[in-house]
């Protein structure tokens, strides 16, 4: 598979969605780009087709392994699967008191 960029309004732009669904939509994406399928993906990466069905449909939290086989498989560097995503729950709140 080749390189993959994000392009579009949002790219690099926080999306305020949970991770997996961010993920999810990389996936998608990924697999758009590169016309594949989702069972095409599954033999290239030896991961079932129900993982990568609950990854893209944001149902499934994947591991650091499954995203390096995603990574190794679409030719891009782990940290594009993350690429925009803001996690909103774990941002500092200036207005507590650190004490």
């Amino acid at each position: 598979m080749g390189h993959i960029k994000w392009h579009g309004a949002n790219a690099g732009k926080p999306t305020g969605r949970p991770l997996p669904t961010h993920i999810g939509a990389r996936l998608q994406f990924a697999r758009q780009v590169n016309q594949t399928t989702m069972r095409h993906v599954a033999m290239g990466t030896g991961l079932s087709n129900t993982i990568i069905c609950q990854i893209e449909n944001g149902m499934s939290n994947p591991t650091a392994a499954t995203i390096w086989k995603l990574s190794q498989f679409f030719g891009v560097s782990p940290a594009w699967w993350f690429e925009g995503y803001a996690d909103q729950e774990t941002a500092l709140d200036t207005d507590s008191d650190l004490g």
